[in-house]
């Protein structure tokens, strides 16, 4: 029962990304810009910038929105206590509960962005291929909650992590080293662009490997997957690149189960929520799961920027538990507090004087919690991280994982091209 009412509150989870950071926010604040005083801007007061969010925060899909939102406001407490951007400008929030609905998502856009400089979160996939058409037409900028590889070329978004065609590539290259050599690569996947995305990483990363994927099936999200699960035990699959969201990654074990078939499962990141450990599959995940995504362990303050996320942690939320989305949203406001610097020393905080700071921050430093992500001088020009973390399933572990291998790339990865 535990494991079908978990199933049952998550089905709706969007995928997300996992886990990224960049330099911490004493490195950003401990230089003050000397360029131009910023004239006041729609969304900029002349001592206060706000940035807009569109998420849920209420309805099943909360569950991501809040922890991530909670994110982006934990980094800017910290940030507006050392001054703020530039040690003077203060940033606050304006957020939109967007139901996860596209329609209540472009309403909750229109009625901030002529108070906004710029959004800090937009979540779902829909919604931000929704948003950013408003966004291209609006000359606005805006962060996608997601590791989507179409976004990694878009001059109207502010991409960060290591992009999902990236994490299957390092997954099928880590199988292959840890015992997979020459056994059956098969695939299953969402019906949609996150699945697209992570069968794409797949399909490049194979040619590079030299290695036949020999079976995919696709699934719509939150549907009957007996179909497709027989399709792969039939073809003796020994191993399935998994890019699924939570709730149906529940539903596809438990049909493994009932076949009898039990192949090493490498999940991208999405896939996976803690609590799944602790479900009726949890025995099955701990035996035949393997996590593909990116970035430092929750705790290791070995590391600059996990340690400065925690400090702020216990300052400004000191309830909050180990959650790969919380991380993920403090890891979108570093992002986007490197770029409001860059803004501060050029002097405007408009719209375009944002979109034009993204082309001139050079690289988004993620000190050590991932890797570093080019900008370059425009979008086109963008090369996001190439490293993924790799965990098993364990439980009493933060977020039910142990981390196997940090800072893993491959040539796969290296080789993975994305459109412009």
């Amino acid at each position: 029962m535990r494991g079908k009412k978990l199933g049952r509150l998550l089905g709706v989870l969007l995928a997300v990304a996992v886990a990224v950071g960049v330099t911490g926010p004493a490195a950003l604040a401990s230089g003050v810009p000397k360029g131009k005083t910023p004239p006041e801007v729609p969304g900029f007061s002349g001592s206060m910038i706000k940035l807009g969010v569109i998420t849920p925060q209420s309805g099943i899909a909360s569950v991501v929105g809040k922890p991530l939102t909670e994110g982006n406001r934990v980094y800017w407490e910290a940030k507006n206590a050392k001054g703020g951007v530039a040690g003077k400008y203060k940033v606050e929030l304006s957020i939109e509960d967007s139901q996860y609905q596209v329609e209540t998502a472009l309403q909750g856009y229109d009625k901030i962005k002529g108070d906004v400089v710029a959004f800090q979160q937009i979540l779902g996939t829909q919604i931000v291929k929704s948003v950013n058409t408003r966004l291209k037409a609006d000359n606005a900028y805006g962060g996608p909650a997601s590791l989507e590889g179409v976004w990694v070329k878009q001059p109207t978004l502010m991409p960060t992590g290591t992009p999902y065609q990236v994490l299957a590539a390092n997954g099928l290259d880590w199988y292959l080293k840890n015992g997979g050599q020459g056994k059956k690569v098969c695939a299953m996947a969402q019906d949609d662009a996150y699945g697209a995305s992570g069968l794409d990483g797949l399909t490049q990363a194979a040619k590079t490997l030299k290695v036949k994927v020999a079976k995919t099936v696709r699934y719509a999200t939150g549907s009957d997957v007996s179909a497709q699960v027989g399709e792969l035990a039939d073809a003796k699959c020994d191993a399935v690149l998994l890019v699924s969201l939570p709730n149906d990654t529940g539903s596809i074990a438990t049909k493994m189960v009932g076949r009898n078939f039990t192949p090493q499962i490498l999940g991208i990141a999405p896939s996976w929520l803690g609590g799944l450990e602790n479900t009726d599959n949890g025995p099955f995940y701990q035996e035949h799961y393997i996590w593909v995504s990116y970035g430092a362990p929750w705790g290791d303050t070995s590391i600059p920027g996990m340690q400065q996320m925690l400090t702020d942690l216990q300052q400004y939320a000191p309830a909050q538990k180990p959650d790969t989305y919380f991380q993920f949203g403090y890891a979108q406001a570093l992002a986007m507090d490197q770029i409001l610097e860059q803004a501060a020393k050029s002097g405007d905080f408009s719209k375009a004087g944002i979109k034009k700071a993204s082309n001139q921050v050079g690289t988004l430093k993620f000190d050590g919690l991932g890797g570093d992500y080019k900008y370059g001088k425009s979008a086109s020009d963008r090369n996001p991280p190439r490293d993924s973390t790799i965990a098993r399933v364990a439980v009493g572990q933060p977020e039910g994982l142990q981390i196997v291998a940090t800072n893993y790339t491959s040539q796969a990865g290296k080789n993975v091209k994305f459109n412009k």
